[in-house]
């Protein structure tokens, strides 16, 4: 799992690095970043919340690189509790009146609280407790989705967005891997800091 976290770390200053000089050239320095809320529905039926940041690697009129940091948090009723934590290389197409296409590339840790109980022997041949069960899960995914950017034609700086994502979470407890649907809805805000050059 250290592994994972160190690469997506070197992925994260790497493509950060390598879109500096694109980003001075075309993304407006004073909208850099993004912030995102919405429903995360897992296997549609599992609702959830999301809260997303968007870092705008390199811009030009109508295509966008993105890097983004996601965190969700979904439920299986009497089932389960989920946290995940996904890092996101994306590409966002927005058309001179708005409409926005987009697909995401990421690589998650995915952590699952389960309701029951664990158990194990121990050396007496006794069955014993060891607590709440979990799962520490990889998740590599990728997501698909459209949307409207309001700031085409308005002073709204919002996007909205729905997506769709296939999700594969690896180890499971009881398959090898295990794929997962979700939808993702809601809104990114990007608000301006400072003033353009």
């Amino acid at each position: 799992m250290k592994n994972i976290i160190y690469f997506i770390i070197a992925t994260a200053f790497y493509t950060n690095a390598i879109a500096q000089e694109a980003t001075t050239n075309g993304t407006p320095p004073d909208e850099r970043f993004g912030f995102s809320v919405g429903y995360f529905g897992d296997m549609i039926r599992n609702p959830g919340y999301f809260i997303g940041l968007e870092n705008y690697l390199a811009t030009t009129k109508n295509y966008q690189v993105i890097g983004s940091v996601i965190f969700t948090n979904y439920f299986l009723k009497q089932n389960f509790t989920a946290l995940s934590l996904n890092p996101r290389i994306g590409l966002r197409y927005t058309s001179n009146f708005g409409i926005t296409l987009e697909s995401h590339l990421g690589l998650g840790y995915l952590h699952r609280f389960y309701r029951f109980d664990d158990y194990d022997v121990n050396e007496q041949g006794e069955i014993v407790s060891k607590g709440k069960a979990s799962q520490i899960s990889a998740m590599p995914n990728l997501a698909v989705g459209l949307g409207y950017d309001f700031r085409r034609k308005t002073n709204l700086p919002l996007l909205y967005f729905l997506r769709g994502s296939i999700n594969y979470n690896y180890p499971n407890r009881h398959f090898l891997f295990e794929a997962s649907i979700a939808i993702e809805t809601g809104i990114t805000y990007v608000p301006k800091f400072g003033k353009s050059k």
